[in-house]
């Protein structure tokens, strides 16, 4: 080191010039060069799979009705099931009454409504003197319990080909004719007119009617909480074929060639 002042050399940790006395500053210690600290690599975080969309409610689970909505649906066929059958049971019953005497005459389906099944009151002349000569009651064709039993079967073919709405409104319509052809049989038959005669519906129509109205109730409330159908995924493309490239070599000899 040198004196900043005369120039002469002094020791490098002399304070002051021996020759000048001139005080010297000593030079500021280099700093040490810091290691270059590398920086702490954050880990990335790792991509979550997104969240799926919440499912819908299966049948089966979750809490109300949709807990309970596999039983209706197959609960609401059961009961359209059991509509039909009762139509092969006594809808009604006709009865002759005279005195303290009570005779049951015929006993007829919904089945035998609609097949025209006749009761012949004339017979009964001699007994009851309430039929005309030669003239029947019954055998007519029934429109209304036909209908009922034709739109049960429709119903029943679209609650298995899953269509919605359709069928219970179908199920209504069917317990309402049911009603019809209950309130207006002994008009709709000639029987209000006979005397001593009456009509008394049997189990067969009260349960084919609470059928309906069940499988109506049952369908309509099944229809309206059944989760919608996932839409059908387009196909996917098929892979793009990347056409060969012929090595140059091999298509130098085939130029030659």
């Amino acid at each position: 080191m040198f004196c900043p002042k005369c120039g002469k050399e002094i020791s490098d940790d002399s304070r002051f010039c021996e020759a000048c006395g001139t005080p010297v500053e000593q030079p500021a210690q280099a700093q040490q060069p810091v290691e270059a600290q590398q920086p702490v690599q954050t880990p990335s975080p790792v991509p979550q799979p997104a969240a799926a969309a919440p499912a819908p409610a299966a049948e089966g689970s979750g809490s109300g009705i949709l807990a309970h909505l596999k039983t209706i649906g197959i609960s609401a066929k059961v009961a359209l099931i059991l509509a039909l059958v009762a139509f092969f049971m006594p809808f009604v019953t006709i009865s002759c009454t005279y005195g303290e005497k009570e005779e049951e005459l015929a006993s007829y389906s919904g089945i035998d409504m609609i097949t025209m099944d006749s009761y012949d009151a004339s017979d009964l002349e001699s007994a009851y003197s309430s039929a005309a000569e030669d003239e029947e009651y019954g055998g007519k064709f029934n429109p209304w319990i036909t209908g009922a039993f034709v739109l049960g079967i429709v119903s029943l073919v679209l609650v298995l080909q899953k269509k919605k709405t359709l069928p219970a409104v179908l199920n209504f319509v069917s317990a309402l004719l049911v009603i019809l052809t209950g309130s207006v049989f002994e008009s709709f038959y000639g029987l209000e007119d006979l005397e001593y005669i009456e009509c008394s519906m049997q189990g067969g129509y009260y349960l084919c009617l609470l059928m309906f109205l069940a499988a109506g109730v049952l369908q309509l409330l099944y229809d309206r909480n059944v989760p919608p159908e996932p839409a059908g995924t387009a196909p996917a493309p098929p892979p793009a074929q990347i056409p060969l490239q012929t090595p140059p070599e091999e298509q130098q000899n085939q130029q030659q060639q």
